[in-house]
């Protein structure tokens, strides 16, 4: 269990200490597990950066996961220092700012006109797209640390403390609220909701996964991803944190746990289909056959949809604190601690290309819109990138940071 005090952040939620950013939000443990050097890899793919650009102060040496938003021609991507902005999706260039006041963990998502961020003071803002600016600002319960995407005029704030709000859209009013008990020792991070045929779906640090109405908030259905066991508070974190997918159809949902599995589940009714034990902070992301997951020692998996079978699994990454997968096409990319983006086959894991995109770790996400991904660093780096097509090069790894001056992904 080294390693949950080293890529975790650890929030004592009963006496409310909340640690973030530096050494301290792993209490300033030992990295004991270093993470696997990268070796020389037969490039298969040719990657081209389209364009790189920054936004502010990034994370501000936070652990967040402050990833863009695309919509149209427009990349929206925010900062922990409080500013918003607007680049061009063709060549990055910056259209429109705005200075929200505010420390930034949470977001960007938008929809209807609207952009939408969570804050480290409470706060979801409302931002208006044609005013460039913030319309509302509505205080919830505590650190907004996900948002879901925008469905029938409302926004789900997931906040730290384990609570759930669902927010009109274009007034910022709270519809209504569900409380769930978060354990005394919880992962940092919160799983985005997601919505689906008026549901909302979302995990929680007590390891169960479970849907509400859309329209009322009343709780439809409860699943137990992860069960707590073992003497130690750390060994009983089963905190669901991770990316949840949908299918395409709607009627299955996908999740996984730390300490815990990866399940599948039927949207209406919670039925679980299947379930492959697994370990996953970062949690997963679905292809047309298999569902991907970045499991807690960084090694990533391919398992398949229809029975949660084993169909291979890519070790290369151990321990280099990857992000949840993202498909593009028929490639599976992620981040990692070093600012390294890895193209893997999704047809059987092989390792096809690498760029390291600079700025720092690479903690949130990237986002694929349209065969284009586009990635955020910790450090702001912001940068797009396309496979172009078939490579013969062999590629060697930049000088990375290391292994004793970086605790949870941070260099020092």
């Amino acid at each position: 269990m080294r390693r949950a005090a080293r890529i975790a952040t650890l929030t004592a939620v009963a006496l409310g200490t909340l640690l973030l950013g530096g050494c301290g939000i792993f209490g300033g443990a030992k990295n004991t597990r270093p993470p696997t050097a990268l070796q020389p890899i037969k490039t298969t793919l040719k990657v081209e950066k389209l364009w790189s650009s920054a936004i502010g102060n990034g994370n501000g040496g936070y652990f967040l996961h402050l990833r863009p938003y695309v919509s149209g021609d427009r990349l929206y991507a925010a900062d922990q220092g409080g500013t918003v902005a607007a680049y061009a999706t063709k060549d990055g260039r910056r259209q429109w700012s705005v200075d929200t006041g505010h420390k930034l963990v949470g977001g960007v998502v938008g929809g209807d006109g609207m952009l939408f961020v969570g804050t480290q003071d409470g706060m979801v803002l409302g931002i208006s797209v044609k005013q460039r600016g913030v319309v509302w600002r509505t205080q919830l319960s505590s650190e907004v640390m996900a948002l879901s995407d925008v469905s029938e005029g409302e926004v789900v704030a997931h906040t730290n403390d384990g609570k759930l709000f669902a927010i009109d859209d274009a007034t910022g009013n709270v519809l209504w609220s569900h409380a769930s008990e978060p354990p005394n020792l919880i992962l940092r991070g919160k799983s985005r909701p997601v919505i689906s045929g008026g549901n909302v779906i979302a995990g929680f640090s007590d390891g169960k996964l479970a849907a509400f109405s859309l329209d009322t908030g009343a709780q439809l259905w409860q699943l137990t991803v992860g069960e707590p066991r073992g003497a130690s508070e750390l060994q009983r974190l089963v905190d669901v944190d991770g990316r949840i997918a949908l299918s395409d159809s709607g009627n299955t949902v996908y999740a996984a746990s730390y300490n815990g599995r990866v399940v599948a589940a039927q949207t209406q009714g919670g039925q679980l289909e299947w379930s492959h034990k697994m370990s996953s902070y970062a949690g997963l992301a679905l292809g047309p056959n298999a569902v991907f997951v970045s499991d807690a020692d960084s090694d990533i998996w391919a398992l398949d949809r229809g029975n949660g079978a084993s169909l291979w699994k890519q070790d290369a990454l151990h321990f280099r604190e990857v992000t949840t997968p993202v498909v593009v096409g028929k490639y599976v990319v992620v981040g990692d601690y070093a600012g390294y983006l890895h193209w893997l086959s999704a047809a059987d894991g092989s390792l096809l290309a690498r760029e390291q995109v600079g700025g720092g770790a690479i903690q949130a996400t990237p986002v694929a819109v349209n065969g284009t991904l586009y990635v955020q660093t910790a450090g702001g780096s912001l940068a797009a990138y396309r496979v172009l097509g078939p490579s013969g090069k062999t590629g060697n790894p930049a000088s990375e940071p290391s292994s004793s001056n970086r605790v949870g992904g941070f260099n020092f």
